[in-house]
């Protein structure tokens, strides 16, 4: 069963898409004029990084059958160090699936807006290709559940830079909800996402 983004959330995602586009568009005019200067590097003390993300991720109770969910993310990716870097992203999202009925309005899965934030580690930024670890934290911003405190995921990725501006990545994520479920059950939450980053 699908529950459509509404309103607000597709007006969002396509502002997030927009605003991608003419920044992949500037960063790629610049990247031509620098290329022979800046190296290919996925990141470094200082760097900064605007990415866009789709992906999907999925809770999951012992005591019900939780809606696939797909996500389109914007974030920003700060080196604070040579292989430490913030992240920090708003998400918007929909969903497939469940056993909920149509008018699913609140709690996990629900078709929402999210902030998440986190730090990642990288273990060989100053290369064309690194790997990362991080944790990150999740905070469902609309159509919250009176329990829900949000979420922690424990991620694992690949950087690769296309680029002296643009780089590839890929990641996946397992964690859970703080709050368990009505059942007092564990929700638990798997995450797999994909995207660009513009380098600034």
């Amino acid at each position: 069963m699908i529950h459509p983004l509404n309103r607000e959330q597709l007006s969002f995602m396509v502002t997030v898409a927009a605003m991608f586009i003419a920044l992949a568009a500037t960063a790629g005019t610049a990247s031509a004029q620098t290329e022979d200067i800046e190296p290919r590097t996925v990141g470094g003390r200082g760097a900064t990084f605007v990415g866009l993300s789709g992906f999907v991720d999925r809770f999951s109770s012992s005591e019900e059958a939780l809606p696939l969910n797909y996500i389109a993310q914007i974030d920003v990716c700060r080196f604070i160090t040579n292989k430490f870097a913030i992240r920090i992203g708003a998400v918007g999202s929909g969903s497939l699936g469940g056993e909920h009925e149509d008018d699913l309005l609140t709690g996990s899965g629900a078709p929402s807006l999210h902030a998440a934030g986190g730090l990642l580690y990288y273990f060989t930024p100053r290369s064309m290709i690194s790997m990362y670890v991080g944790a990150e934290y999740w905070a469902q911003l609309t159509q919250r559940g009176e329990r829900d405190t949000g979420s922690v995921l424990g991620t694992t990725g690949l950087q690769a830079a296309l680029s002296s501006r643009a780089s590839f990545f890929i990641q996946g994520g397992v964690g859970a909800r703080l709050a368990r479920g009505d059942d007092d059950e564990l929700v638990s939450r798997i995450v797999a996402q994909a995207g660009l980053r513009i380098k600034f």
